[in-house]
Order: structure tokens, then C-alpha cells, then sequence
């Protein structure tokens, strides 16, 4: 059963933590504005999660749960009535947010090898952050997408929210 409620709640969040990467980012704080650029994007996942009513236990790879239980099978595809650009909007968010997920957990504490760890200062350069922060931006546009099509007026607060990110 679906939660809009949560799935507000998870949108909202997600605007947040793209607010704090775009602060930090300005601020030349790279490693942050990866941390939050991450955080942003597996919160759009689970806001979709919800929105289907899927309540995954905790993960830090939505987008393998997304892909799993709703684009890799067919009939639930069907079931959940996904047009064509439904379903591009989702892959979208999907295959970027994958990427940024990618990262774990080295914008906050490196990499660690066996002589010495690797600062997240020394990974996340500008143009590393730059990068990733696009990502991010994509999988947020891309719920913009995803949620316009579905008409569901009670989400209009949040899909504004969203757009005035977006400009930002």
C-alpha cells in the first residue's frame, strides 16, 4: 500500500541534503557536498519505494531495490501500469543514483589502504564533486519527472520544492 505521506517526507529530506551539498559545495567543502549529494539521491529512491509501497528493511543501495523489484520484473511493471516515460524517469534515477552509491562510505572517511588512509580531501576534488553533484541533480529531476506524471496533487508542495532546487 502506498505511503504519500513518507514518500513527502523522504522528498523533503532529500531536498535538504541537496541544499547542504550545494552550500558545501560554495564553501569549497567537497567531501560534504558529496556526502549530502549521496544522501539526496538514495532518499529520492526510497521516496519511490514508498510511493509503491515497498518498504525495504534499511539500505544505502536503493537503486538495487528499485531495479529489482520493479524494473528487472516485468509483471509488477504491469501491475503498477508504468508508462513508457514512467519507467525512463525511474531508470534514470536508478542508474545515477547507482553511481553516487557507488561511493560508500569515502566521503566520510576515506580510503583506507594498507599503509595509510587516503583523506576524503585527497579523493573529492572540485571536479570529482562537480560530478557527482550532477548526478544527484539528475536523479532529482528526474523524480521531478517521474512524480509530474503521475497527477497526484497531494506531492504539488513537494514537486515546487524540487523545481526550486533544481534552479538553484
Amino acid at each position: 500500500m502506498k505511503n504519500i505521506q513518507k514518500t513527502k517526507d523522504w522528498i523533503e529530506m532529500a531536498i535538504d541534503d541537496m541544499m547542504d551539498a550545494i552550500a558545501d559545495f560554495s564553501d569549497e567543502r567537497y567531501p560534504s557536498s558529496v556526502f549530502h549529494a549521496q544522501q539526496c539521491a538514495e532518499k529520492l529512491l526510497k521516496s519511490v519505494l514508498y510511493f509503491f509501497g515497498i518498504f525495504h528493511e534499511k539500505t544505502h543501495f536503493p537503486s538495487d531495490v528499485l531495479v529489482g523489484e520493479i524494473l528487472n520484473n516485468p509483471e509488477t511493471t504491469r501491475d503498477l501500469s508504468l508508462s513508457r516515460d514512467q519507467i525512463g524517469f525511474l531508470l534514470a534515477m536508478a542508474d545515477n543514483a547507482a553511481s553516487i552509491e557507488k561511493q560508500r562510505s569515502m566521503p566520510r572517511y576515506g580510503w583506507e589502504t594498507r599503509d595509510r588512509i587516503i583523506k576524503p580531501s585527497e579523493i573529492y576534488d572540485e571536479v570529482k564533486a562537480r560530478e557527482i553533484m550532477g548526478r544527484s541533480e539528475t536523479v532529482l529531476a528526474a523524480a521531478l519527472g517521474f512524480f509530474a506524471t503521475l497527477g497526484a496533487e497531494e506531492l504539488d508542495g513537494v514537486l515546487e520544492r524540487i523545481e526550486q532546487c533544481l534552479k538553484r
